[in-house]
């Protein structure tokens, strides 16, 4: 009896109108997450700032925002990058300028309209800002030419450590989205933030970077 039931309920064209309902529900989802966005990716370590902005449906449809650091930090520095053992040693984690490097490529295989990312160390330290700016310009040889005039790493400004980047580029949330979880799921990436998190102690002998490839 509850068989019979059922099956005249699923038959009904209330059912029918349902499940075509969710149809539109499902296609609009995909398209919401597959289609391109017109996208801003803002990083601006002194002020707490690394978010995408998004306009999905290629420009047309709702807006979608995504932030790496609370709503109510922003305008602050990031403290961590402002502690100069921290960031120094953080900064020297092996492989994590050619993670970083990588993904920025992939970025820029997207064709951005504005594309530009800088790194100004304080390290407080030569042979860890030698190390640094070593890992950067050998990961960018690698790179395409287009990259290395996008990207640059200097020393001065304050203690520490400022990173600051903008792209404006069309893409889809899940290709954001797989760029970036590659990247944090990494083992440079992964390991560069237990070190952020954790003051080193400190060391007599000299810093060495063992690259990874």
């Amino acid at each position: 009896m509850a068989l019979d039931t059922l099956a005249t309920w699923v038959s009904s064209p209330a059912a029918l109108w349902l499940g075509g309902a969710g149809a539109v529900v499902l296609f609009v989802l995909f398209a919401l997450f597959y289609t391109p966005a017109r996208t801003t990716i803002l990083v601006d370590t002194p002020t707490s700032t690394a978010r995408a902005d998004m306009r999905l449906l290629w420009g047309l449809g709702p807006s979608l925002t995504r932030r790496l650091f609370p709503r109510a930090s922003a305008g602050a520095p990031v403290a961590h990058f402002n502690d100069v053992a921290r960031i120094g040693h953080a900064l020297i984690t092996p492989g994590i300028a050619d993670a970083t490097i990588a993904a920025i490529t992939q970025l820029a295989a997207l064709k951005p309209r504005v594309a530009e990312v800088a790194l100004v160390i304080n390290v407080e330290d030569g042979a860890k800002s030698r190390v640094i700016e070593t890992a950067v310009q050998a990961a960018l040889t690698m790179a395409p030419p287009a990259l290395r005039q996008v990207c640059s790493v200097t020393q001065g400004g304050a203690a520490g450590a400022e990173l600051s980047a903008k792209f404006e580029l069309d893409a889809s949330p899940a290709r954001l989205g797989s760029i970036w979880n590659r990247y944090r799921r990494s083992r440079a990436a992964r390991e560069f933030v237990k070190r952020l998190r954790r003051k080193p102690k400190p060391v007599k002998k000299p810093v060495r970077e063992v690259r990874t490839a």
